[in-house]
Parts: C-alpha cells; sequence; structure tokens
C-alpha cells in the first residue's frame, strides 16, 4: 500500500484515499493537520505529529483520529494508513511504518510510534536542511480506506465500472474512461452536457488550477452524492461551478460556507465569500445561530473583520439577548 499510487484510477475503486505532506518545524512538539476523506460523510479528521517523549523513547508519535463525532455517529471505519519521514538526501533511508485500524465507538485513535527520532534530528543524517531559517522534517501520510459501515453515510458513486441503471455515457475524462448519467447532467449544466456528448473531456475544456480529483468529486455532486466540501477543494468547485454554468453547484459551496467548512476559519469564509460576491453568505451564517453560544461556536475573529460584517454580528447578539 505504501507505494502505490491512488492518484489515477482507483483498481479496485477505492472507498476513499488521502495523501498529505506535512512540514514538521524541529522545534515545535506536537502539532495537528486537517485529514479529509470525501467518502466518510460528515465526519472531519485530524492527524497529530507528536514528539513530546521523543527524546525519552526515541519514537515519533503519529495518531490519526476523528474530531466531531459523538460515539453513536459511526459503528466502523477500516483503514491502512502509511507514514513516511522522508530523507532529502537518500530516499531509500527514509523512515517508514504502517498500521491498520478499525475506527468504531470504542477504538477512537489509530497511534502509530515511528522509531529512529535521534536520526531525523541529527543533521548529518539528511532529513532537514540545516542551511534554512526554518528547519523542518518531511512526513507524507498515505490513508486507505477498506471498509465502511456508518449511521450517516453517503458513498461515492464508481464511475470507473458500467452501470446500465445508473449511466447512459462514456467518456473519456483526462485519460480515464468514466461512466456517466448525461440526462442527469443536462438538467443542471447544458454547458457540461455538450462537453460529455463530445465523450471527451480534457484539462484545456476545464478552469485553470483543477485537477483531475476535483472534477470527479464534481460528477459526484452533480450525481446527488452529498459530499463534504474542505479548504483545499471549495474554490476549485467555484471555478468549476461557472465556468459549466452549474448554479446547483455554487449554491451548494455557499450552503457549507455557511454552516462551516472544514480546514477554513471563519474569517477565510469570509473573505472567500467578498472574493466571490456572495453578499448572503455573511447574513445567512450570523442568522443561523440560534442563540448566543452558536454565535460564540462560529468562532468569528472580530478584531479582523470589516466593519460591516462585526455589525451585523452585533446586531444579532442583540436581537438572540
Amino acid at each position: 500500500m505504501m507505494y502505490q499510487d491512488y492518484s489515477g484510477k482507483p483498481k479496485p475503486f477505492l472507498l476513499g484515499s488521502y495523501t498529505k505532506f506535512c512540514n514538521f518545524p524541529l522545534e515545535e512538539t506536537r502539532l495537528e493537520y486537517n485529514l479529509h476523506i470525501p467518502t466518510i460523510h460528515n465526519i472531519e479528521w485530524k492527524i497529530a505529529v507528536d514528539t513530546t517523549k521523543s527524546e525519552e523513547t526515541n519514537n515519533l508519535k503519529f495518531s490519526v483520529f476523528p474530531t466531531n463525532q459523538t460515539k453513536d455517529c459511526f459503528y466502523s471505519v477500516e483503514m491502512d494508513v502509511a507514514v513516511i519521514i522522508e530523507n532529502l538526501e537518500s530516499p531509500e533511508y527514509s523512515i517508514k511504518a504502517q498500521g491498520s485500524y478499525e475506527f468504531s465507538a470504542a477504538k477512537r485513535k489509530l497511534v502509530i510510534e515511528i522509531p529512529g527520532y535521534d536520526k531525523i534530528i541529527d543533521r548529518n543524517q539528511g532529513f532537514f536542511d540545516d542551511k534554512k531559517d526554518e528547519k523542518t522534517f518531511k512526513i507524507r501520510n498515505n490513508v486507505v480506506v477498506k471498509s465502511t459501515n456508518l449511521c450517516d453515510s453517503v458513498k461515492m458513486l464508481d464511475f470507473y465500472n458500467s452501470d446500465d441503471s445508473l449511466y447512459d455515457s462514456e467518456v473519456n475524462v483526462w485519460g480515464h474512461t468514466m461512466y456517466l448519467n448525461k440526462k442527469l447532467i443536462s438538467l443542471q449544466s447544458p454547458t457540461l452536457a455538450e462537453l460529455v456528448e463530445t465523450n471527451n473531456i480534457s484539462s484545456s475544456d476545464l478552469p485553470s488550477g483543477i485537477i483531475f480529483d476535483n472534477i470527479h468529486d464534481f460528477f459526484q455532486i452533480i450525481h446527488g452524492v452529498d459530499l463534504k466540501l474542505n479548504g483545499t477543494n471549495i474554490e476549485a468547485f467555484l471555478k468549476l461551478a461557472e465556468h459549466l454554468k452549474v448554479p446547483r453547484i455554487t449554491e451548494y459551496c455557499k450552503e457549507q460556507m455557511i454552516v462551516g467548512v472544514c480546514g477554513m476559519t471563519t474569517n477565510q469564509i469570509v473573505d472567500l465569500a467578498e472574493k466571490w460576491s456572495f453578499w448572503d453568505v455573511v447574513p445567512r451564517k450570523v442568522a443561523a445561530a440560534k442563540c448566543l453560544a452558536d454565535l460564540k461556536a462560529q468562532n468569528w475573529d472580530v478584531e479582523k473583520l470589516d466593519d460591516d460584517v462585526i455589525t451585523q454580528i452585533t446586531r444579532r447578539i442583540f436581537e438572540l439577548n
């Protein structure tokens, strides 16, 4: 699993996979990073790198855990996790560790202890660039979901295998043969339906900065799969929705901005809304707070907001009092 490439067509179709690269500063002892697995509906994840006791144990702790779920929200999620501490000078000396785990109501965290911390922090071992002002070592994390049994689950559609009951078109999408429902697509975007009609969609047909994963997940939502967007892909979806004239996807993005986007602060959401001239996002987000506790939970950083946003928040405070 550690050496497989999941960026192309999955063989077989995966329930979910994710790769993340992290630069961990040597002066830090613990950092958390967001982990997005769209196929696991409504569960937000984090990975953590912990060197608090590494000098004693000579181990670095790497953990994966859900962050927003109560005990009854899911039955189980089984996944393989591989971690590589990359050696910048000689990849063959990179430190590798791997674990399989089933998350459940009783088991809430996977911890992998990676040996060799003394080598990682040794300037002569090639794990960090000693000439740079900020000295960091690079971590690559691969996650592959093996099975899910969820209380609140929406699974991705398999676009890579023909199913006459679901699909009516075979399309080459960036070199990948995908099976899509042109009738369903045409109801939402005649522009995209015309592209599907040609049986070929290349990167030149789409806005710049879009990757294959974006268009794959875009097709999932068009086909009715309720994916949770995140700070990494939401702007790509907005670009695709504008370019392909899919107003339903634009509204879908706005709705997620109102409830909160994993990996984005509230202020970042406000900045994104202003960039796209979504002037209804802030009023709808403020109005979504049904009590002062809800408003506080939205985590506004008022010192960095425009006056008009602060005015809306202040007005809502008085309404809720």
